[in-house]
């Protein structure tokens, strides 16, 4: 696409080419020093040329002044490219870390698994604040949101059983520390997906109180159960080998946490459904996009400032040496 910065430069064309054509006219229309009455008396001179060659001097200074009004009239070419601006969302992943999650019917086990499709969650989602807290008898901000997703991965991979120092599954406190990580944040998306394979039997905050909290800040809450439905091995101390445990899965209360919010339920027997559930999630919370359509301009003008100047340069030389007329 080319675009004149100044068109309004075009206009001193018809000016120049008034003042150009008066000079010619006034050059050409001069009379002779002397007068010959035949011009066979001098037809062996040099200085006796053929017509044109007046005017080539002319004619390239003409040229050469079109050539500069081009030139200043700025001729750019432009390349159009669409500049889209996206709006991030907030997510806090909250991990269960109980004991409970040694449990091997996810390979190789329950929070391993979490580890990893977590990891390849925020690889997905480069254009958003994410923050991990982790939650067993109690919770902590493992990583708090952060941009850096190289630096949340390692958090992420360091998350381990009995970092929290007390065992069991305090889901409400889980909650209530990832709104007050999220709840000053500013945009619209704000979300939770909270991870746990049992029900909630630690810390002073029900799971239910959680939920209307992060409803009260607009954090959509998505509750993932992972583990089989029967027994399960359990992974203890390696002398101790493995022993089989049933399911302690709290569905019910965690449909209600996620409904309460607008979020939903996912329940993931094995890793093939929990990746199931990362993708999907991944799909519901879109990033808002806005796009423009921005035109990048590169500047012309050199090429008829350099091609202008060289025509009335030759046009000048020319007048003044092998063209030059005497009177």
């Amino acid at each position: 696409m080319l675009r004149l910065a100044f068109p309004w430069a075009l206009a001193l064309i018809p000016l120049l080419l008034a003042l150009w054509w008066t000079g010619l006219r006034s050059k050409t229309q001069r009379q002779a020093a002397l007068a010959y009455s035949d011009l066979g008396l001098v037809r062996w001179s040099k200085a006796v040329r053929p017509t044109w060659e007046s005017w080539l001097p002319w004619g390239l200074v003409a040229l050469g002044m079109l050539s500069l009004c081009l030139a200043l009239a700025r001729p750019q070419a432009g390349k159009s490219r669409e500049v889209v601006k996206s709006s991030g969302v907030n997510i806090m992943l909250c991990l269960d870390t109980s004991t409970s999650m040694k449990a091997m019917d996810l390979m190789p086990n329950r929070l391993e698994a979490a580890k990893d499709l977590s990891e390849k969650f925020v690889q997905e989602r480069p254009g958003d604040r994410i923050g991990v807290v982790l939650f067993a008898g109690t919770a902590f901000t493992q990583c708090p949101l952060t941009l850096d997703h190289q630096a949340l991965g390692q958090l992420l991979s360091s998350a381990n059983f009995g970092v929290t120092g007390t065992d069991g599954t305090a889901i409400g406190t889980a909650l209530a520390t990832s709104v007050n990580r999220l709840k000053s944040l500013p945009g619209k998306s704000k979300v939770i997906v909270l991870l746990t394979d049992g029900r909630s039997n630690a810390g002073e905050i029900d799971p239910l109180t959680g939920a209307k909290l992060a409803q009260q800040f607009g954090i959509k809450i998505y509750t993932i159960g992972v583990g089989a439905t029967g027994n399960s091995m359990l992974a203890l101390d390696p002398s101790m080998g493995l022993r089989s445990v049933g399911s302690d899965l709290d569905v019910d209360s965690l449909t209600r946490i996620a409904q309460a919010t607008g979020g939903r339920f996912y329940h993931a027997a094995d890793n093939r459904a929990l990746a199931d559930v990362y993708d999907e999630i991944n799909r519901l919370e879109k990033v808002e996009q806005t796009s423009t359509t921005v035109t990048d301009y590169s500047e012309l003008y050199f090429y008829p400032l350099a091609l202008g100047l060289c025509f009335v340069g030759m046009g000048s030389l020319l007048e003044r040496t092998i063209f030059e007329e005497l009177p």
